[in-house]
């Protein structure tokens, strides 16, 4: 392990200790978070450890990728000068990197915070700025739920991309597990449309049958995955947003010994981060994601997708109803980014699925 995966997990510990003894918080985040992000860009490197406090609240520090591969990390500092900046920038294809900014340089909407009323402290802050290929919009997400508002069913379908897990040969249609199926309750399983790209899916809840109906129903035109014949099939009203490719990706967690708050610039609404018996509840009149465990996730701004994790006895509804964007130099903030102490130069790593 490196310098700066020792000092951000003992930063981590610090913040969150006393959430979660059991750990099912950052089990859940971490399959909550990955549900969204492990295929949506290239592994940054070892330096991209830093954003492992998002996993307190709730998400996956940014990482992809397939097969195996080795990147060179660029050093956890300062963003260069030539890079894209601003959420809604033009998508070109980066290098995978990830960096430490400023609190300045996050954009508005992904710098937010609770109000300074003495109920949640501050005590450490993490700007961040990942590059990579362009991805994100090229995923649908569907829930099902019931009546009384909780997730049954959940399933992600991302592509068309170059085929990558389905072994040349293979009939379109012939649904193959891909490497992260297998846990429980998950299925991670791609096939080949007829023209041999490949779509996946990351599902919770479904059988095998519905699944290959989906594999036999889903179509693709000018790049975008239909799946209302499936979707009305199953009865499937809950759909998330889709969003705008980017190649530039910001996140901002803040954490004190109440809890953390960790916002991300991402596409595709909220369920796509959930987990099948998360509840659907209300933020300031969207829908947002009450896990079981008492995280909240919501969309605070369009393509920004905040988490809120605090300790027991807070309300997560109550506490992100009063979030909003704070300035750069809020006093708080500033102490906050100070705390975090400044990585060294990571190892090259070896980026596997």
């Amino acid at each position: 392990m490196t310098s700066d995966e020792n000092a951000l997990r003992a930063a981590l510990t610090a913040a969150t200790n006393g959430l979660d003894p059991d750990g099912d918080v950052l089990r859940r985040a971490r399959d909550g978070g990955r549900r969204r992000l492990r295929r949506h860009r290239v592994q940054v490197g070892a330096a991209s450890v830093l954003t492992a406090a998002a996993v307190a609240g709730g998400v996956l520090p940014l990482l992809g990728g397939t097969g195996s591969q080795t990147t060179t990390p660029q050093p956890a500092t300062m963003a260069p000068s030539d890079l894209p900046t601003g959420v809604g920038g033009d998508c070109e294809d980066l290098p995978g990197y990830g960096y430490r900014i400023t609190p300045a340089e996050l954009p508005d909407e992904v710098r937010l915070l609770w109000p300074d009323d003495g109920r949640l402290d501050v005590r450490e802050a993490w700007p961040r700025m990942e590059t990579g290929p362009c991805g994100g919009d090229g995923e649908v997400s569907l829930a099902d739920v019931d009546a009384d508002g909780v997730i049954v069913r959940l399933a992600v379908v991302s592509g068309p991309e170059p085929a990558d897990v389905v072994p040349a040969g293979t009939a379109p249609g012939t649904l193959v597990p891909g490497p992260e199926d297998g846990e429980a309750g998950r299925r991670d399983l791609a096939w080949l449309l007829p023209d041999g790209r490949q779509l996946r899916i990351d599902a919770d809840g479904f059988t095998p049958a519905e699944l290959a109906d989906l594999a036999a129903t889903a179509t693709v035109e000018d790049g975008v995955v239909d799946l209302s014949d499936w979707q009305a099939a199953m009865g499937i009203e809950h759909v998330g947003e889709r969003g705008q490719a980017r190649s530039t990706l910001y996140d901002w967690t803040v954490s004190g010994p109440q809890g953390s708050l960790t916002v991300q610039t991402a596409a595709g609404g909220i369920y796509g981060w959930g987990l099948v018996g998360d509840r659907l509840v209300d933020v300031a009149g969207r829908p947002a994601l009450l896990r079981r465990e008492g995280a909240l996730v919501w969309v605070p701004a369009p393509g920004v997708i905040a988490t809120l994790t605090l300790a027991e006895g807070l309300d997560p509804l109550e506490i992100a109803a009063t979030v909003g964007p704070v300035p750069a130099d809020d006093q708080r903030v500033v102490d906050a980014a100070a705390a975090v102490p400044e990585a060294e130069p990571s190892e090259t790593p070896t980026a596997t699925r």
